[in-house]
Parts: structure tokens; C-alpha cells; sequence
């Protein structure tokens, strides 16, 4: 069972988008706005946004 913590981008990003927000955000590429607010490396922005897509399947959510 995957486990996101409150308060972080990936929280954001599970709350507030679907898995295909997600994936095309994925093969755009790190958001230079998002690192900025969230205090990220590009690194770190991708492994956010896969933990959350990976948190969404596990909870059964719709591609779309």
C-alpha cells in the first residue's frame, strides 16, 4: 500500500488531477513553477508526480 504524506506535492497532485493530468505532465516535463513553489529538484518533481499516480491506481481511480 502506497502512502502519500499531507502537505506535500505529491498530496497536490493525487487531490487534484487525474492519472492522465499526471502522465502528460510526466512526458512535458518538470514545471519549473511547481519546483519553485514546492522547493523541488527536477528529480524529486518526477518521483512526486509517479508516487501520486501510483497512489491513484492503488485506490482504483479512472484513467481520466
Amino acid at each position: 500500500m502506497t502512502r502519500i504524506d499531507e502537505n506535500t506535492f505529491a498530496a497536490a497532485c493525487y487531490d487534484q488531477n487525474s492519472i492522465i493530468d499526471l502522465e502528460k505532465a510526466l512526458a512535458d516535463g518538470p514545471d519549473q513553477t511547481d519546483m519553485l513553489t514546492w522547493a523541488l529538484t527536477a528529480d524529486e518533481w518526477r518521483q512526486e508526480i509517479e508516487l501520486a499516480i501510483a497512489t491513484l491506481r492503488e485506490d482504483g481511480a479512472n484513467d481520466a
